[in-house]
This record gives structure tokens, C-alpha cells and sequence, in this order.
């Protein structure tokens, strides 16, 4: 009987903490909504979800989040506010707001966003990485370092071991040039970048491309996907189903930093040896913290080695994936590009700089695939105080996005948005639309520090595959996107290769 009343008062006391936690959460959800309300943007499909249905739907039909972004600008305009769960966002898809949020309003990083990538289930993975960080003063003493390493003056000398590596590269897709073999392009491109970034960057050779995939990649892979179900689903988890998975991503991200601090402690032996040490970017990493030791610790080190590794492999490997696919669905860009290689490249087998200034048409070619697939889709900044964007007031403590894909997809910045149109980048062209309109590497202080390093590498790679290799797209393969960490096709682009027969052949 005793057990029984105790039973009670225990379930009586559950019920109403329970109630109260429910009702607590319930007032301040109301307090959000009364906050934003006066701002333009759909009606919430939840009072508690807000518009994650609605999202959840667009994507279910192989769309990404961004694609229901565009749907709602034409009904409530190009600045209006979304709730998802307990946080709204306000999302920016006007030029000129895009200007304000990114160059003049001297935003910081969104906190809530970017601090997903401090850690990952439970691991340290970014941490304080020049990506993610959200301290302004520490971000600019990293930033103003390693901007050094990206100087277009000092990635002109890379351009021999872009050529070394896309040569290595096109001799293996020629052993699978036989018009039969179905080739997974994504997967080839996502090799080559890893070994080529690992090589510059770090100095390290990672081995034939022949070969099966080194550890690190195999576990680089891992660590995608985990930050990909991370932004997917922020109680991934919670569910004891993906435990596992978990458990493989933390040990993969060890994997990842402890072969990193090897590398560095490595480094620091060979420096002590008075060995020769090439001026890559895990020499300026290091010389980061001898100038800065109060603020930098080897942990900041390892971030930013995750940082660049992630950044630099896997977007440049979708880059080079759409391009190849866009070029398949337009058989007469193809042609044209091919054409303008043979005339100004022909037969060089060593691609300079001055090589790629000359291909006018190639970065058309770049530039309209980067706008119908930017490297990164979207970036975020956090109000500091109240602010006025355009015509609306924001609040303070408020998410603004922009996001690179959406507003790029816009009938009111672009002609035929959705078309694949090189051209439109032509300097003549009668097309005109804002430099806000169109930044797939972001745009003002925080714009992505390895522009150029990317652009010449996929230029590079195309010219080494167009000059020797044919290449079709094997048919009956959709357009649908994985919306991951980063965008990419969702069928990874696959191919059938042939060794390139000249037009005199």
C-alpha cells in the first residue's frame, strides 16, 4: 500500500514537471513567433516543428532545403522568415540585402550554426578552425596567417604538381577508355583531390592511384557523413539505431586528427634536424602558433588541418563532377570547349597558368556550373544588435542565410536560371545581374580562402582530361541531389571513356 502511494506521488510529481518543461517550452515557441511575426514568410506548418514538414517534403521529393527557399520568395518576397523547431532564420536572397549581410553589416558567424561543426558526436572535429570560427579577433589572427599560403603569386608554383597529379589521373582513366566501362566519376575526382590537396598541403604522398583508397580517405568519407546526417537531423544521435554509426564516426575523426598531429610532430623533427621543409601549408600552420603562442595550441592546429582537408577535397570533387555532367547534357558546350583546347592548348603537356588565361570559354564553362552548383550552398551570420535589412527590422541574436544556390536560381537575377548558359558570363553579354547575385565562394571578409587554389586545379584537370579523353554520360542518370555537408549528384556521375580521337584522326 505504502508502494502503491509512493508510486503515485512519484508519477503525480513526473506528470507535472513533465507539464511544466511542455508548458515553459510552449511559452517561449509563442514568444518567438510574436517576435518575428512581423516580418513576411509562410504560415508555420507546426506550432512546434514550424516549417520542417514543409522542408522535409521538397527534399523527399528529391529536391534540397534551398529549392523550397526559392519556392516561398515568390509568394513573400526575398528577405522573409522561416521557424524550424525552437530557432528561426531569416533568409536573404536579395542582392543588395545579400551585400548588408555579407560585406557591410560586419556580421559575425551564426553560433547555433557553426558550432555543429566544433564538434561531432561528442569528438572535438573543426573545433576552432579558420572555417568555423566564430571569434572574430581569433578568426582574423588565423585568417591575415594563412592568407599568405593563397596568394595567387605563390599558387602559380603549384601548377607543376597540379600537372604531375592530373597526369597521373588521365593514365588511369585511359586504363577504363574502352567505350565499355561504366567509370563513377565522383568517386575517381574525389581521389585525385585528396591526394593532390595531401601532397601540396601537407607533403605527403599518399601512394598510387591504382591502388585501393588509402585509410585516410576511407575515413574522411566516414567523417562526411557524419556531418551530413548531423545537419540532416540534429537528434541523429539520440536514437539508439545510430549508435553505431556514431561510434565509427568519432573513431573516425580521431583517425583523422591523430595522423594529422603525427604529421606535425614529424615536421617538428625534421625542422630540428635542419632538414630541407617545403613552404606548404603545414609549415604555416605551424609557424601560426610560434607567432601567436598565447591564442594557438596544437588543437587549433588540427582544426584547421581538418578544416582544409575537408573544404579543399570534397568540394572541388563535386565541382569537377558537375562540370563533367553539365558538359555531357550539353553536347555543344562540350564540343565548343573542346574546341577552344585544341586551338590555344593543343598537344602542351605541362598546363601553366598562362595556358588557362587564354581559355575564355572554360571559365564560362566554371563559372555557370559553380552558379547552378555552388562549392558551398550556403553561409550564415548572426545579429549582434537590431538591424535593418531592406525594409524589415531584424532583431537582435537573429540567423540571417544566404543562400549561394537559391538566390542564383532566381528568375529575378537570372535569365533562364535553371538553363545551363555559359555564355552568360560572356563579357559582352547582354545578360547583367549583380556580383551578389552570383557567389559560389561567398563574398567580402570571409570569403573562401582557397578560391583560386580550386579554381586552377579543376581548369587544370578538365584541359588534362579534354585533351586526351572522350567521354559520355551513361544514359537514363537524373539530375537529383544529395543535399549533404556539401551538394553532389546523387548518381556521382557515371561514365563511359574512349581515348580522344583528334578531328584529323
Amino acid at each position: 500500500m505504502l508502494l502503491s502511494v509512493f508510486s503515485l506521488e512519484f508519477l503525480g510529481a513526473f506528470v507535472t514537471a513533465l507539464l511544466c518543461v511542455i508548458g515553459t517550452a510552449a511559452w517561449y515557441l509563442h514568444q518567438q513567433h510574436l517576435k518575428y511575426d512581423h516580418l513576411p514568410g509562410p504560415p508555420r506548418d507546426s506550432f512546434w516543428s514550424g516549417h520542417f514538414p514543409s522542408i522535409a517534403k521538397v527534399k523527399a521529393a528529391g529536391g534540397v532545403m534551398d529549392d523550397y527557399f526559392i519556392e516561398m520568395s515568390k509568394t513573400h518576397g526575398l528577405v522573409f522568415r522561416l521557424f524550424l523547431w525552437n530557432q528561426v532564420i531569416i533568409v536573404c536572397l536579395d542582392p543588395t540585402c545579400i551585400k548588408d549581410v555579407l560585406v557591410t553589416g560586419n556580421h559575425p558567424k551564426s553560433i547555433r550554426m557553426y558550432s555543429r561543426f566544433h564538434n561531432l558526436f561528442g569528438v572535438r572535429f573543426m573545433g576552432q578552425g579558420v572555417g568555423s570560427l566564430v571569434d572574430s579577433k581569433l578568426w582574423k589572427i588565423q585568417r591575415m596567417q594563412l592568407d599568405q599560403w593563397f596568394k595567387p603569386h605563390l599558387i602559380r608554383h603549384f601548377a607543376s604538381e597540379f600537372n604531375e597529379f592530373c597526369d597521373r589521373f588521365v593514365e588511369l582513366m585511359e586504363t577504363r577508355a574502352d567505350g565499355k566501362t561504366e567509370t563513377h566519376m565522383l568517386h575517381s575526382f574525389k581521389k585525385l583531390t585528396m591526394h593532390l590537396l595531401y601532397k601540396v598541403a601537407f607533403n605527403v604522398d599518399m601512394g598510387p592511384f591504382s591502388e585501393e583508397n588509402h585509410p585516410f580517405v576511407t575515413k574522411m568519407k566516414t567523417a562526411l557523413s557524419g556531418v551530413a546526417a548531423s545537419l540532416t537531423n540534429p537528434f541523429v544521435a539520440m536514437n539508439p539505431f545510430n549508435w553505431k554509426f556514431c561510434r565509427d564516426v568519432r573513431e573516425a575523426i580521431k583517425y583523422i586528427r591523430e595522423s594529422a598531429r603525427q604529421q606535425m610532430f614529424d615536421r617538428k623533427l625534421a625542422r630540428d634536424r635542419g632538414d630541407y621543409i617545403p613552404r606548404d601549408l603545414l609549415e604555416y600552420l605551424i609557424e601560426l602558433k610560434e607567432k601567436y603562442p598565447s591564442v594557438i595550441n596544437d588543437e587549433i592546429l588540427l582544426d584547421n588541418v581538418l578544416t582544409f582537408l575537408l573544404a579543399g577535397q570534397e568540394t572541388t570533387a563535386n565541382a569537377l563532377n558537375f562540370m563533367l555532367f553539365l558538359l555531357g547534357e550539353n553536347p555543344e558546350c562540350y564540343k565548343k570547349l573542346q574546341r577552344e583546347i585544341d586551338e590555344h592548348v593543343g598537344a602542351v603537356s605541362v598546363i601553366t597558368l598562362n595556358e588557362l588565361e587564354k581559355l575564355s570559354y572554360l571559365d564560362m564553362v566554371l563559372k555557370e556550373t559553380l552558379r547552378l552548383y555552388p562549392l558551398n550552398k550556403i553561409t550564415s551570420r548572426e545579429t549582434k544588435y537590431e538591424f535593418r535589412l531592406g525594409d524589415h527590422l531584424i532583431p537582435a541574436n537573429t540567423d540571417m542565410i544566404v543562400s549561394f544556390y537559391a538566390t542564383s536560381r532566381l528568375e529575378k537575377n537570372f535569365t533562364e536560371p535553371t538553363k545551363f548558359m555559359p555564355e552568360r558570363f560572356q563579357i559582352d553579354s547582354s545578360e547583367k545581374f549583380s556580383k551578389y547575385a552570383y557567389t559560389p565562394f561567398s563574398i567580402g571578409p570571409r570569403i573562401c580562402i582557397g578560391k583560386k587554389f580550386a579554381e586552377i586545379e579543376i581548369k587544370i584537370t578538365i584541359v588534362k582530361i579534354m585533351q586526351n579523353i572522350d567521354f559520355e554520360l551513361v544514359p537514363g542518370q537524373s539530375a537529383e541531389l544529395l543535399d549533404t555537408a556539401a551538394l553532389r549528384l546523387k548518381s556521382g556521375t557515371m561514365c563511359l571513356l574512349r581515348q580522344r580521337k583528334m578531328e584529323s584522326d
